[in-house]
Order: C-alpha cells, then sequence, then structure tokens
C-alpha cells in the first residue's frame, strides 16, 4: 500500500436484543444480546437456535434480512409451525 492519508471506515453492526422463551409456557427465560456484522453472521446466528426470522416485541413485523433490523430493538425468534 502506497504512503498516503486513508480514511477507515468501520461497521459498527447492529445491536439488539433477543428475548428466549420457554416454549411450554412462552414466559421469557431471558434475553440476549446481540452484535451481528453480515447477512452469514445473521443467518448463522438463526441457524443455530433453529429459527426462521425474528420478530418485534409487540409488533407484527418478521424479519429475515440484517438489513431490515433496528439499531436497539428487542426481538424473539420466529419458528417454523409444527417444530
Amino acid at each position: 500500500m502506497p504512503l498516503g492519508n486513508y480514511t477507515l471506515h468501520l461497521d459498527e453492526g447492529i445491536s439488539f436484543k433477543v428475548c428466549l422463551y420457554n416454549e411450554s409456557d412462552r414466559l421469557a427465560v431471558h434475553t440476549e444480546d446481540k452484535t451481528l456484522y453480515t447477512e452469514d453472521d445473521f443467518r448463522d446466528f438463526l441457524t443455530r437456535r433453529g429459527l426462521i426470522g425474528l420478530r418485534e416485541i409487540d409488533g407484527y413485523r418478521c424479519f429475515s434480512n440484517i438489513d431490515d433490523l433496528r439499531p436497539g430493538a428487542v426481538y424473539q425468534g420466529v419458528r417454523l409451525l409444527g417444530d
């Protein structure tokens, strides 16, 4: 890389909170703070938990793309019906 002045742009990622529930009584067991940087990170996060997307708490919108998530929002996982 030649000598000179360069501007470094850092990706801060997207930070949000996920509520994890006990499936039998739908009570929140605990929450988890997450920061993701890429779509691959988001897909890996969903896959490891058996989720197909996230839904905003007290909302109706479901998200399956990292670009649609809002920083600081609180989400719950969405599973396939029957899982």
